[in-house]
């Protein structure tokens, strides 16, 4: 499972990245995702393996030399029980810390109780918008977040850091996906670098029969990537293990 705590040094920095395991996302019908094969139904469960995650993780923090930190569980941070997040700030306090959302839990209210709840140094927030044309985004991904949705978003980290709060707002973009052409992807970087505090590039990998079939990428989009984007994750490490199933494969893998 890809579930668990482990370190990672890349273009971010020394880093502890947290995977929860999340109770299932609201929206739930973005036709890429496969994290929903690792979401629990029994919130006493669920509670009681991220227990298990943060207690790995603790060990591991100080070892680390991390000063930032990555959680992430699969849909929205505001969809964690209370209870696993209570439990969040031995790792957090004092650091950066990333986490993912969906824009209708963002508000300048969510985010100062969040840094509060947290004691984090800077916190990110990761938006998956994917892709900026707004037929690829909704008609085809199913991701339901419109164009007035991302320039609410844009408008909100000014507003944050017009009152002096130490957040940023960070938009994913997905590549190497058929059905999203390059120059689309491209287009993407470019709107989205205008409207928030960078983007992350994020390789899209086919786990489940369900799900559109990867495509290739071309050297020159590999480039644009590595220098418009914070980080071009490519979702290659022997971690990223889903339900037992590899990248780019639609069987349960043995995995390491």
């Amino acid at each position: 499972m890809m579930l668990g705590a482990w370190c990672r040094e890349d273009r971010l920095g020394r880093r502890l990245v947290v995977i929860l395991q999340g109770l299932p996302c609201a929206w739930g019908k973005c036709r890429f995702c496969p994290f929903a094969m690792e979401q629990g139904v029994r919130l006493g469960e669920v509670i009681e393996r991220n227990r298990g995650i943060i207690r790995e993780a603790e060990r591991l923090i100080d070892g680390c030399g991390a000063q930032r930190v990555s959680i992430f569980n699969g849909s929205s941070f505001y969809e964690l029980p209370y209870e696993t997040v209570s439990r969040l700030r031995r790792l957090t306090e004092g650091r950066v810390v990333d986490i993912e959302s969906r824009p209708e839990y963002l508000t300048l209210e969510t985010l100062e109780a969040t840094l509060e709840a947290l004691g984090a140094e800077l916190l990110v927030v990761r938006v998956g918008v994917e892709v900026w044309d707004d037929r690829l985004r909704n008609d085809y991904l199913g991701k339901g977040i419109s164009r007035e949705e991302i320039e609410r978003l844009s408008r909100l980290r000014l507003e944050a850091r017009d009152r002096g709060l130490p957040v940023q707002l960070v938009a994913y973009v997905l590549f190497g996906i058929e059905g999203i052409p390059e120059e689309k992807v491209v287009e993407s970087v470019r709107e989205l670098n205008r409207r928030f505090d960078g983007v992350i590039a994020v390789r899209y990998h086919r786990y489940a029969d369900w799900m559109p079939a990867e495509a290739p990428v071309s050297s020159r989009l590999k480039e644009l990537l590595e220098r418009e984007a914070l980080l071009v994750d490519w979702g290659e490490e022997p971690d990223w293990i889903i339900a037992g199933r590899s990248p780019g494969s639609s069987k349960p893998s043995r995995g390491p």
